[in-house]
């Protein structure tokens, strides 16, 4: 059975490698321009389009959609314009623990079922000065990818605590979705 990724990010792809769950990515065409305050209902509902948005270039298998948000004092941090906004995001989660949340959406196109869901990883920041928020960002080479918080890098001196699946914070919560596929009746040796 093939399993199909709905994105082309080269860092979930790295992580389904690392984790035995063999895969194809397919790039999603799906509009991301959605209006949903609640930050849960906003990942699970961008989870489901991305997934849905190739449903119809795979006949077989199974297809996972994912999206992450960082969020903190009900703040959605989307990626940052500038190295500017960039600091300023750090500066702002400095002494604070803030939500990183990724929707799931499953679908089982053989058994014409899906299922949706969510991860929640809390990550706790020490106190970050001035000078360590503007050395992460003319250091950080994705710092204008994401949400801008890069954590298995530099960022990672800042952390004083995770809470939940460290690979959530990278965007690919594989615990939680081979719990999922798991649940569907799916084992590691049954993807191709």
């Amino acid at each position: 059975m093939k399993l199909y990724l709905a994105t082309t990010s080269k860092f979930k792809r790295e992580i389904f490698q690392k984790v035995g769950m063999k895969h194809e990515a397919i790039e999603n065409d799906f509009d991301e321009n959605i209006s949903l305050e609640d930050p849960y209902e906003l990942v699970k509902s961008l989870s489901k389009g991305k997934a849905g948005s190739v449903l119809s270039k795979v006949s077989d298998g199974a297809i996972i959609g994912l999206d992450t948000i960082v969020y903190f004092n009900g703040k959605i941090y989307e990626k940052p314009k500038d190295k500017e906004e960039a600091k300023n995001n750090l500066k702002e989660c400095s002494n604070q623990t803030v939500s990183v949340i990724t929707g799931i959406t499953v679908i089982d196109v053989i058994n014409e079922k899906s299922h949706t869901d969510y991860q929640e990883t809390r990550i706790k920041f020490s106190g970050i000065s001035d000078e360590d928020a503007q050395y992460y960002v003319d250091n950080e080479p994705d710092v204008l990818y994401s949400s801008g918080f890069i954590i298995e890098t530099i960022a990672s001196c800042f952390i004083e605590r995770i809470d939940g699946s460290f690979y959530n914070i990278l965007g690919a919560p594989v615990e939680k979705i081979y719990e999922i596929l798991n649940a569907l009746g799916y084992h590691l040796n049954d993807f191709e």
